[in-house]
């Protein structure tokens, strides 16, 4: 035959509390009222931000391609008119109508109608300025431009669009210069700085936005309407290097980039992602704030209704034990009286045999001469004593009878407060002796009700009689009545040592007893029970918080 083994864990065999029990079902259900209806407001709230973000974002990135695109025509579209119209009056005029005194300052005037152009001049192949007209006379007089770089350039290509230097002047301007068809003069004129910046100016951004040139050394030809100077550090993939528009995403800002002017600048349109989105973040702000009061509305209730509900359950689940065990309780004093009744009955006999057949043999001596008899007197006493421990047993069979038998008693109106005065009288003078006092805390509009009063005052009796005991000397026994929901109360409070906790529940049970030896059944308690529960009530045992022990009978109004 084969033989298995197992191993249980000790935690496994451990017994959990209903206490944990309930408190682990109230922190389950916590749990789940308050993350059902927060959860789905917490990603309703963040899929909503993230999709109006995104949105706005892509949003966003249209409206910048578009403005890029559409600002670099026009300031390209701006530039090339510039160079255009210059490149006209060179052809359509020779150096020497130009270098004619008078003669410049009429070009000038005809090109200048709109304000575009700040100063025209008129320079030889050599870099000599022979011919100007505008406000930098005196700066640019007798000046060279041989050497300048713009001149190089301009002489190379026949044409040229400058970058913002400051130059002879000693301002930041921008000229475009051209050249007659074979390069022996030069036409250069300089770009009104405010008209070509005000191409930017008009760039809606947002608030918090900018709008620049840059030059391919990463400097700004227009200003920053931040005041920014040159490129910001980190920024240098700002640079259009094959003139196509590309879209940067920091974490701050969101940039459009497009070469223009043959790449050799660069427009970058700015966008402040927070200046912005200013209105979402305070609406999300608020939205936080109602979810969090929400999310604390559900904890609220959520604590209340959980509670209360537990509570409930809990409270019904402990009736649903009390009555268990009640019934477990009447079923155990049941089976037990049914078998007191029967060892009672076969005991009952015999003693009476014992007993009767002790006090013939002691009649019988009354017979015998005294003379021949040497222990007369020690028979005597042997059948005195045989006598009074049947007697006693005898007492102890027929309290067994009463325990097992369910009589039904004459029920009358009485008072209960009458009867708690009836049955302190019959023990007063000896709770006196032991210098014990009894207390009564008794309602005086309690009603009457109908029950067996004989029966209930030997519970009475069992109880006061067993506070005494308890209490032993120097002492108080209190005595309440009252009436709380349709139900008659009656306690008994003793100053005495209390019991134990495996005392309090074997307390009714048959034979059980925390006196000395000798001097108790151990079943007064449970024939009170049993009374108790036949007459509709019932009967508990708690130890005070001052000390002590209490009995509470409760019994019903109706009979």
């Amino acid at each position: 035959m084969k033989m298995y083994t197992a191993t249980i864990s000790a935690s496994a065999l451990k017994v959990r509390s209903r206490e944990s029990y309930y408190a682990r079902q109230k922190r389950l259900f916590f749990l789940v009222i308050i993350l059902v209806p927060i959860i789905p407001l917490l990603f309703i709230s963040w899929t909503a931000s993230r999709f109006y973000q995104q949105s706005w974002m892509d949003k966003t990135t249209v409206e910048l391609t578009s403005l890029a695109n559409s600002r670099r025509e026009i300031i390209d579209l701006f530039l090339d008119n510039q160079k255009n119209t210059l490149a006209g009056y060179a052809e359509l005029y020779d150096f020497a109508w130009l270098n004619t005194p008078g003669n410049l300052e009429k070009l000038f005037k005809a090109m200048n109608h709109q304000g575009v152009i700040v100063d025209l001049g008129l320079i030889t192949q050599d870099g000599s300025h022979r011919s100007y007209t505008g406000p930098f006379a005196d700066n640019l007089k007798d000046k060279n431009y041989a050497k300048t770089r713009w001149f190089a350039e301009v002489m190379q290509s026949g044409n040229y669009i400058s970058d913002v230097f400051t130059g002879y002047r000693g301002v930041p301007h921008i000229i475009v210069a051209v050249t007659d068809p074979s390069r022996s003069w030069v036409l250069r004129a300089t770009i009104n700085s405010e008209l070509f910046n005000s191409l930017l100016a008009g760039t809606e951004v947002g608030p918090g936005g900018d709008a620049f040139i840059l030059n391919q050394q990463g400097e700004l030809q227009t200003p920053s309407r931040l005041g920014l100077t040159a490129l910001p550090l980190g920024e240098e993939g700002l640079l259009a290097t094959d003139g196509s528009l590309t879209i940067h995403h920091s974490q701050d800002a969101l940039y459009a980039s497009t070469g223009m002017k043959n790449n050799t600048w660069t427009l970058v349109l700015k966008t402040d992602i927070a200046t912005s989105l200013a209105d979402f973040y305070r609406a999300r702000h608020r939205d936080r704030l109602i979810i969090a009061g929400a999310a604390l509305l559900i904890l609220t209730v959520s604590n209340f209704l959980v509670r209360s509900m537990m509570n409930k359950i809990e409270g019904a689940d402990q009736q649903r034990m009390q009555l268990y065990d009640r019934i477990r309780n009447s079923e155990k004093m049941a089976l037990v009286g049914r078998m007191a009744a029967n060892v009672a009955h076969e005991i009952n006999n015999p003693l009476q045999i014992i007993g009767d057949q002790a006090g013939w043999v002691d009649e019988l001596l009354d017979d015998e001469d005294p003379a021949q008899l040497k222990n007369s007197e020690e028979y005597r006493t042997a059948f005195a004593k045989i006598r009074t421990q049947v007697k006693r047993a005898s007492t102890i069979t027929h309290r067994l009878l009463g325990f097992s038998r369910s009589t039904d008693g004459l029920k009358t109106k009485i008072n209960i407060n009458t009867l708690v005065e009836e049955t302190v009288s019959f023990l007063e003078k000896e709770a006196t002796n032991h210098r014990i006092a009894i207390r009564r805390n008794l309602d005086p509009d309690l009603p009457e009700i109908v029950t067996d009063s004989t029966q209930l005052q030997q519970v009475f009796l069992n109880i006061l009689n067993n506070a005494i005991d308890a209490i032993g000397n120097d002492g108080a026994v209190t005595i309440s009545s009252s009436l709380n929901e349709g139900q008659l109360a009656v306690e008994f409070a003793d100053s005495g040592p209390g019991l134990s906790e495996e005392a309090l529940k074997k307390v009714f049970d048959p034979f059980f007893t925390t006196k000395k030896a000798g001097s108790g059944t151990g079943i007064g308690l449970s024939i009170s029970y049993s009374i108790v529960e036949r007459l509709g009530g019932g009967i508990e045992v708690r130890n005070g918080k001052q000390g002590g022990c209490i009995f509470r009978v409760t019994l019903p109004m109706a009979a």
